[in-house]
């Protein structure tokens, strides 16, 4: 298997896509329950095994969006899961840069051995964290950078502290710059739902979080697409991801966009800036915290 990305916009040749088969909600993680705000959602929320319309609904999403894939050639990996899990989200714990795998010191417990779910990469150039002490050690999910030809861009957030930028920093030398970044809103914890690039001069961005000043230097002369808002997916119980889940979108190419069926404005606006977008629905987005950016992840990229 070749790994070989440097960007998130390149000709896409091979991708995981995650999975919902035996997903479960962590229930003994406590930076996963963390997240819940009860007062805001009052009453029990059921953890454990998915609901069965949930789980049909997401499964047939994914397996539209393999379809999709498939039928451009792009070769498609799955996770293999036996058990309880929650690898849904393909692109959080695994950061491929380059020609290598870094199993990211995630914070979140639950998902400390999800890099056991990818046999395929068994003989694949890996870089396994040590686990950490969120309060103190390197700590970042692989969602919280982006990566940008010689740069990769290092979202800070409650996912993602200054000791972990400094930890990548380390892994890839002088190759690539850590670019170290926060948002103002300090909720926000992956980076993807707030910015994405495009192609190599062009970057979307949620208006909503972020004015220009805000902005990475570098991107000073890239075109911007700035999105004031997107359609809000309905959720089951709890909501883990905002409505903005809506604008993580995928790029097959430099050319081409993967974005939810129901993003009407948002799919115009891409669509007025030269890009050419193709749609499937990703129902329950929000119910499982990830969009088509999230529950990939591209291994090699032209």
């Amino acid at each position: 298997m070749k790994i070989s990305t440097t960007n998130e916009y390149g000709y896409l040749k091979s991708v995981i896509v995650g999975s919902v088969e035996n997903m479960s909600w962590p229930t003994d993680d406590p930076e996963f329950n963390a997240g819940i705000d009860r007062s805001t959602y009052p009453g029990t929320l059921t953890l454990g095994s998915l609901p069965k319309k949930v789980s049909d609904e997401a499964t047939e999403d994914l397996g539209r969006l393999v379809e999709i894939l498939q039928n451009r050639d792009i070769e498609v990996y799955r996770p293999l899961v036996d058990g309880p899990h929650w690898c849904y989200s393909a692109r959080d714990i695994l950061l491929c840069v380059d020609d290598t795998v870094i199993q990211c010191p995630t914070p979140f417990q639950s998902r400390a051995n999800e890099i056991e779910l990818y046999p395929f990469l068994e003989h694949a150039k890996v870089i396994k964290a040590p686990r950490p002490n969120v309060e103190s050690d390197p700590c970042f999910d692989a969602a919280n950078v982006l990566k940008i030809d010689d740069k990769l861009l290092y979202s800070l957030s409650h996912s993602a502290n200054d000791a972990g930028a400094e930890w990548l920093q380390q892994q890839v030398g002088n190759k690539f710059e850590v670019v170290k970044w926060q948002v103002v809103d300090h909720s926000i914890t992956h980076i993807d739902s707030t910015l994405l690039t495009l192609d190599q001069n062009t970057v979307i961005v949620n208006a909503s979080r972020v004015k220009e000043r805000e902005l990475p230097k570098f991107m000073n002369d890239y075109k911007k697409i700035w999105v004031d808002d997107v359609e809000a997916r309905e959720f089951y119980q709890f909501p883990y991801a905002s409505k903005w889940i809506g604008m993580n979108l995928l790029s097959l190419d430099p050319e081409t966009v993967l974005v939810d069926e129901i993003q009407k404005d948002l799919i115009k606006k891409i669509e007025q800036n030269g890009f050419k977008v193709i749609t499937t629905p990703m129902r329950h987005s929000r119910t499982l915290g990830g969009g088509f950016h999230c529950v990939t992840n591209d291994l090699e990229r032209e």
